[in-house]
C-alpha cells in the first residue's frame, strides 16, 4: 500500500496483528524507460512496504514483536532483462528488510526477506518461465518465520542466484543467459 490514509486505517483496525506480510509487485520496466514506471515501481514496492513496516511496527511491539515478512525476490540479486526497475526496487526491500531487522531487534520483532524467482500469480501471467504454486510459497515462507529465518529463500533457481553473490557477477550473467538462450 502507498496510500498514507489506508495504511494508517488498516493499522488502527487490525490492532491484534502479530504477522504482517508485505507482498507488494508490480514491474516498472527498464531504468532508461519510462520514468514514472520506475518511480511507480519504487512507490509500491519499496516505499509501500516500508509505510507498512512503519505503520505496524509499533502493533507488532504491543502485541509481543510479532513478524514481518517482506516478499523480495531472486531479483534482489541479479537483473531480468527488461526488468530493471523491478530489480532495483526489490534489493530496496531486501536491503530494508536488513536495516529493520537491526531497528526493531530491541522489540522482539522478527524481519525476514522471502525471495523466490516466480509464483504463479497474476504478475506473472503470460510470463512463459516455471512458476511456484502460491501456496508452497506460503508454506516455506511461514516455515521460515517459524524456524526464525532472517532470509527466505524459496526455489533452487534462487539459492544458485544467491551462491552467486561471491563470485564475478559476469560469471553469473553467462549462466544466466545460457539459461535464456538454451
Amino acid at each position: 500500500m502507498s496510500d498514507p490514509d489506508a495504511v494508517a486505517a488498516a493499522a488502527r483496525v487490525a490492532g491484534d496483528v502479530n504477522l504482517l506480510v508485505n507482498n507488494a509487485g508490480v514491474g516498472g520496466g527498464t531504468l532508461l524507460g519510462d520514468l514514472q514506471a520506475v518511480r511507480a515501481a519504487l512507490d509500491v514496492n519499496f516505499w509501500g512496504t516500508l509505510s507498512m513496516a512503519r505503520a505496524f511496527a509499533p502493533v507488532l511491539a504491543a502485541n509481543g514483536g510479532g513478524s514481518i515478512v517482506n516478499m523480495a525476490s531472486s531479483a534482489s540479486w541479479f537483473v531480468f532483462p527488461g526488468s530493471s526497475a523491478y530489480a532495483v526496487s526489490k534489493a530496496a526491500v531486501w536491503s530494508m528488510s536488513r536495516a529493520l531487522r537491526q531497528e526493531l531487534a530491541g522489540q522482539g520483532t522478527l524481519v525476514a526477506s522471502v525471495h523466490l524467482g516466480a509464483a504463479d500469480t497474476d504478475m506473472m501471467k503470460g510470463d512463459d518461465v516455471p512458476k511456484m504454486d502460491p501456496a508452497a510459497v506460503a508454506r516455506i515462507t511461514l516455515d521460515g518465520v517459524e524456524a526464525d529465518a532472517v532470509e527466505v529463500v524459496v526455489d533452487e533457481f534462487t539459492e544458485m542466484v544467491k551462491a552467486s553473490l561471491s563470485e564475478d557477477p559476469r560469471e553469473f550473467d553467462k549462466q544466466f543467459h545460457r539459461l535464456l538462450n538454451p
